[in-house]
């Protein structure tokens, strides 16, 4: 095959440093961030407490001692704190798997506050190298630049500085598909194909190969704990260790399966022996706010059961919880939102992706991974239509650890013009989180911070997900209303609305049949001018206690497709207005159909 060139040339030289460069300003940003001046967002309450309680008390279980710290740490109590326990067992437990919490918990106990961010950046640290080591062998040079785009011209390197596990998941993915294929043999020139005899594995001990591919499994396992629809992952994993050479093959199968297999077998044994459910999403489980009862602070953990039988129980495992949906517009538009919607789409906010595409070849089970891309996409649009995309922060978290996968796609010798593209590319979605990557994700007006005002202008809003941006009101006559700008308010009385005079507002409006024209009655405060979009209206009807009413031609439904409350379809249209000349108060209104659309019987 002749002789292998791998002296690094200055291309691959200014990589590396490109990329140790990032990750430093990363490790700089954790060691100076300090969390507890920014809220708590979604799990990260319960896996500080996890964290805590294994770090000083050595258990996984919940008890006043770890509220009491936790306030001491954080200085508010755990908003969004989620428990379990098995039915018959009073031991209460933190509803998550313990591995996250077992990785940072040294961590949180030099620094409980700023400990799981400085992990954080270690584990991102680490994945990206080894991954960037790995692709080397294949796609030459460029490998460490390519790295660096595929984490910092994406939302993935932002997730270091929030204490949820996903930057977990997605560095064990990124680590573990680097051990599967680091057995790749190098090759050197652009025009060259990569060899077909051996794939390298001959340089390997067989000791070192079987606990390469132990690992392998293991990294891979951990996704597999915390969501078992990545176990789609493993897939192109086995398929590579089946073509390993024939003397490997059986080893390297046996240390892959092996490895998920124990890895699995300790996470769940080990929150089952803390006394919880195996999977950390059965039992008895809830979530638990700020403005909530406390189990051992406000009532003894012996009444848990009874809570769980009274509120409802947070299990993901009920047979109603995910219960897929089959409604063919409700999956229409969840696909265009995957993949282009302003909050959550993948090619905004993960466009380094393609990068992968560009140098594909499909040896060695990497034909697979766009395959197990698209199942646990479409598992999650399936189970979870109304929430694909996880409720994160940050892009879709869901899609992070796919994302990872996706990184081994490329195995061609490629050239690093190609990664400065996909920068440049991703540059005016991604430039308000490089402008602040660790600022609070929300703004004062409610949405996300990292929305570009390009994103704002071009790609759609998502109408099917619950928790996107926007607050959900009904206003009565069979209306439902989400309200997409900071102006807007409810009033408090039954239906009505509140506008910041002057200002604009955004209103999401659904109704279970067509609607042709939509009325605004405004109070006395408001003009008779009513802007909406570039069209001006007047007054419709003056009553007499100097209220207005306008008469709206909606047009063409913005989309059509059932909500998370039912199965049946509504009839969604935007409405984008404001009050020319409006005094700077409150003004009050309300969203009227022009007939009532609920039919009594």
């Amino acid at each position: 095959m002749g002789a292998m060139d791998l002296r690094w040339n200055r291309l691959e030289l200014a990589g590396w440093a490109v990329l140790g460069l990032l990750l430093l300003a990363t490790l700089v940003g954790a060691l100076r961030l300090d969390r507890s001046k920014l809220p708590l967002t979604g799990d990260e309450a319960t896996y500080a407490m996890q964290a805590a309680s294994l770090a000083w008390d050595f258990d996984l279980a919940y008890t006043r001692q770890d509220y009491d710290r936790f306030v001491t740490h954080w200085g508010v109590p755990p908003e969004g704190l989620i428990l379990q326990n098995r039915p018959g067992n009073d031991r209460l437990v933190y509803g998550k798997p313990p591995l996250y919490a077992l990785v940072i918990a040294p961590f949180v106990r030099v620094a409980p506050v700023r400990g799981p961010v400085v992990a954080n950046a270690l584990l991102l640290a680490a994945a990206a190298l080894l991954a960037a080591r790995s692709l080397r062998n294949r796609i030459g040079p460029a490998a460490p630049l390519w790295v660096a785009v595929f984490v910092f011209a994406s939302v993935a390197f932002a997730y270091v500085f929030w204490g949820d596990a996903d930057l977990f998941l997605f560095a064990a993915v990124a680590a573990g598909f680097a051990l599967v294929y680091a057995g790749d043999r190098p090759f050197k020139r652009l025009d060259a194909p990569p060899p077909q005899i051996y794939e390298g594995e001959d340089t390997e001990t067989r000791g070192r190969s079987l606990a390469r591919w132990l690992g392998a499994g293991a990294l891979l396992g951990v996704a597999v704990a915390y969501r078992p629809v990545y176990l789609v992952l493993l897939l192109p994993a086995f398929l590579a260790a089946r073509e390993s050479p024939p003397d490997r093959r059986r080893r390297a199968v046996t240390g892959l399966v092996l490895g998920a297999g124990l890895l699995l077998l300790a996470s769940m044994g080990t929150q089952w022996l803390a006394g919880g459910d195996a999977t950390g999403y059965g039992g008895q489980r809830q979530g638990i706010y700020a403005r909530e009862a406390y189990p051992e602070v406000d009532f003894p953990a012996a009444q848990w059961s009874q809570r769980v039988a009274r509120e409802g129980n947070a299990s993901w495992l009920q047979a109603a919880a995910l219960k897929p949906q089959l409604n063919p517009r409700l999956a229409g538009w969840n696909a265009v939102y995957t993949l282009v919607g302003r909050n959550v789409g993948v090619l905004p906010y993960f466009l380094p992706m393609l990068l992968g595409f560009l140098a594909y070849r499909g040896d060695r089970g990497r034909w697979a991974i766009p395959l197990a891309a698209g199942a646990a996409l479409v598992a999650f649009l399936l189970l979870r239509p109304f929430n694909f995309y996880g409720g994160g922060a940050l892009g879709n978290r869901y899609f992070l650890p796919v994302y990872a996968a996706l990184w081994f796609l490329a195995a061609r010798p490629a050239r690093p013009v190609w990664a400065l593209i996909a920068a440049l590319l991703a540059a005016p979605f991604l430039w308000p989180l490089w402008a602040h990557p660790t600022a609070y994700p929300f703004g004062e007006n409610g949405e996300y911070r990292y929305v570009s005002k390009v994103a704002q202008r071009w790609l759609p809003y998502e109408t099917t997900q619950s928790a996107v941006p926007g607050r959900e009101v009904s206003v009565g006559s069979g209306l439902w209303v989400k309200i997409q700008s900071h102006n807007v308010w409810p009033s408090g009385k039954s239906g009505g609305l509140r506008i910041a005079g002057g200002s604009q507002g955004e209103l999401l409006v659904g109704s279970p049949q067509p609607l042709g024209d939509l009325h605004l009655e405004f109070d006395e405060r408001a003009p008779s001018r009513l802007m909406v979009g570039d069209r001006e209206f007047r007054p419709l009807l003056l009553r007499p206690n100097g209220h207005v009413l306008f008469e709206i031609p909606l047009g063409s439904e913005r989309a059509i497709h059932p909500l998370s409350w039912g199965p049946y379809d509504y009839h969604l249209y935007e409405l984008d207005f404001h009050l020319p000349g409006a005094p700077a108060t409150p003004i009050g209104f309300h969203v009227l159909p022009p007939r009532d659309l609920i039919q009594r019987h």
